[in-house]
């Protein structure tokens, strides 16, 4: 039977009483549930109207109980934001290993790019408050993306260097380096998602550029 808060919002009570189990959890098992619970509350409902209590009463715990864990809302904000992030590199690490072939490389590239920047761009699409939402990232998580755009583009370059050495690219003549050809790689697939509003279309214009990118190196 559903619950309601304060604000008439409705919880599963499901959800709750298996979120309420959150005390039997180790502490990164439970801080893990908090951010979970809150990525949720702020896609439904956006930054500003999502409160602490709300965010305890969707896992079924007191206030000050999630105050043992985050300090304020801000900071499980930035829990939310790291989390994505970390999933997103390891998928997108895990898209770059493996054997790489001249059939294939075009693939992974593609597919870690996706990895990377997909999420990001469903959590724009997804939502109705994704204006407010970017806001708050630029305001509070600055510096998790920069951290997470240097892992990631590490993370190419090397596979880049693998597929040089294997001779199944080239980039001599373009006169870039493979750190430099990561960092465009990444730079401009982030830009790609700027309008696209389409289910699809973001995916179809990262499959484009890089059918044009990736030919030059070949």
């Amino acid at each position: 039977m559903p619950i309601m808060s304060k604000k008439g919002r409705c919880t599963s009570s499901t959800s709750s009483l298996l979120l309420g189990r959150l005390f039997n959890m180790p502490t990164n098992n439970k801080r893990d549930s908090i951010t979970r619970a809150a990525h949720a509350q702020f896609r439904l409902y956006g930054y500003r109207k999502t409160s602490m209590e709300d965010i305890a009463g969707e896992l079924g715990i007191s206030r000050a109980s999630l105050y043992s864990y985050f300090k304020n809302k801000d900071e499980i904000f930035r829990s939310v934001s790291v989390s994505l992030h970390e999933r997103a590199l390891a998928n997108a690490k895990q898209c770059l290993l493996g054997r790489w072939s001249r059939e294939n490389a075009l693939s992974k590239i593609e597919q870690a790019l996706l990895a990377r920047h997909l999420p990001f761009h469903d959590e724009q699409f997804h939502s109705a408050h994704a204006g407010e939402l970017q806001d708050e990232y630029s305001r509070l998580c600055g510096d998790v993306v920069t951290q997470s755009n240097t892992k990631f583009q590490q993370f190419l370059k090397e596979a880049l260097d693998t597929a040089v050495e294997a001779k199944l690219i080239r980039v001599q003549s373009t006169k870039l380096s493979t750190a430099e050809v990561a960092e465009l790689l990444n730079l401009a697939t982030a830009g790609l998602k700027r309008g696209a509003d389409r289910p699809g279309l973001f995916e179809a214009r990262v499959a484009h550029f890089l059918g044009v990118f990736v030919r030059g190196l070949s």
